[in-house]
């Protein structure tokens, strides 16, 4: 069980939603741990949310695409965006 990626959810969403939504998900396969950690002192990218899904899968080659399904499924149930953190990383956002 040594795979792990997350998925940041937008600021706007509350921790409870964001936890009565993990559970009415299906748990994707090769996952066998979901977290969901709002204990973020700050945001990242406009998110203080973070699900943390851990599992045997392989996390450089199925990673990245089990992470864009999951933050596309968790944001359709929850109503509000949510990201693979991969995919946080790599955007490029203008200069403040």
């Amino acid at each position: 069980m040594g795979a792990f990626v997350s998925v940041y959810v937008d600021m706007s969403a509350h921790p409870s939603d964001v936890r009565a939504a993990v559970s009415r998900l299906p748990r994707p396969p090769g996952v066998v741990k979901i977290d969901v950690d709002d204990t973020l002192l700050t945001d990242t990218f406009g998110c203080r949310i973070a699900v943390d899904l851990s599992g045997s899968f392989d996390e450089q080659a199925e990673g990245p695409d089990l992470a864009r399904a999951y933050a596309k499924a968790l944001a359709a149930e929850l109503g509000a965006p949510a990201y693979a953190f991969y995919d946080l990383l790599r955007r490029d956002y203008p200069a403040s």
